[in-house]
C-alpha cells in the first residue's frame, strides 16, 4: 500500500533543468546535511535544509513524537554512505548527482535558491509546503490514509462480490475474509492506515456494509466512509458514521 514515506522521498528526487555554475554555499554540502541529519534522526536540522522548513517550524513536541514514526520509517533506508558526483546550477535550481551506497546509478536532487540559501526540493512543492505550513504533514498523511481506506474498502466490496458467487448469495465475516486472504491479515484488529474498519451483515447473510472510522479525527483521517455493493461513500462528519446517503468518493 502506498505511504506517506513514498510521497515524501518522491517530492525530494526531483530532476530540475541545470547547467553549471559555481557557488560559494554549495548545493552539495546542503544536499550532504540534509541527508545526513535525517538519517541521525535529527528532523528538524534536516528539514531546515529543505522546502520543508515551514512544515517543522512551530510543530510542538507532541506533534513532533506523533510525525516520528512516519519520518523514520521514510529515512531509515538512507544509507550511511552517500557520494556526491557532481552538481549543475541554473539560475535559482540546482541539480546534485548522489552515489548511494548499494543504488548502481546515481540520484539527481534538485534544490532551488531561496534568499540566497539552498533549500532540498522544488518550486511547486515549495508554494505547497508554504502555504499549509505546519499542517502540511498531518494533512499528507491524511491524504494517503483516506486513499487507502478507499482501496481497503473496495478491495472488501470485491472479495464479498467473488464470496457472495461461490457460496449462494452468501456474504462473509471479516474475520473469513482474512481467513480467506479476500483482505490482508492487518485487518485483524480492525484498524488500518488510522482508520477503524467494521463490516456488518445481515442476519440472512445476503447482505453488508462496511464502515471506517478515522482513529484520530484531523489528524490520521477527516473522512468517514461507509461501502456496499454499491461503491464506497465518504463525506466529512467530524468522526461520525457515513451512511448510504452520504457522496460516492472521489478519489483525488
Amino acid at each position: 500500500m502506498k505511504r506517506i514515506a513514498i510521497i515524501i522521498f518522491a517530492l525530494l528526487l526531483v530532476v530540475a533543468e541545470t547547467s553549471a555554475q559555481k557557488q560559494t554555499s554549495s548545493p552539495s554540502d546542503t544536499v550532504i546535511h540534509f541527508y545526513q541529519a535525517l538519517k541521525q534522526k535529527q528532523y528538524i536540522e534536516g528539514f531546515r535544509h529543505s522546502i520543508y522548513r515551514k512544515a517543522v517550524e512551530g510543530l510542538t513536541p507532541g506533534e513532533l513524537q506523533d510525525l516520528e514514526p512516519d519520518f523514520a520509517q521514510t529515512f531509515s533506508a538512507i544509507p550511511d554512505k552517500i557520494e556526491p558526483r557532481g552538481e549543475q546550477i541554473t539560475g535559482d535550481t540546482a541539480v546534485v548527482f548522489l552515489k548511494f551506497d548499494g543504488m548502481d546509478a546515481p540520484q539527481q536532487v534538485a534544490l532551488i535558491r531561496v534568499n540566497g540559501e539552498w533549500l532540498v526540493g522544488d518550486k511547486e512543492s515549495f508554494t505547497e509546503v508554504n502555504a499549509q505550513g505546519r499542517s502540511f504533514f498531518f494533512n499528507t498523511r491524511i491524504r494517503v490514509n483516506e486513499d487507502e481506506t478507499f482501496e481497503m474498502l473496495s478491495r472488501m466490496i470485491d472479495a464479498e462480490i467473488i464470496y457472495s458467487k461461490k457460496f449462494q448469495g452468501k456474504n462473509a465475516t471479516l474475520a473469513e475474509l482474512i481467513r480467506l486472504s479476500g483482505v490482508p491479515k492487518d485487518l485483524e484488529s480492525g484498524e488500518s492506515s488510522g482508520y477503524r474498519f467494521t463490516l456488518t451483515v445481515s442476519a440472512d447473510g445476503k447482505s453488508f456494509f462496511a464502515a471506517a472510522l478515522p482513529i484520530a479525527y484531523g489528524k490520521t483521517g477527516r473522512l468517514s466512509f461507509y461501502a456496499d455493493l454499491n461503491g464506497v461513500r465518504a463525506e466529512d462528519l467530524k468522526g461520525q458514521p457515513a451512511s448510504e446517503k452520504s457522496p460516492i468518493y472521489q478519489a483525488k
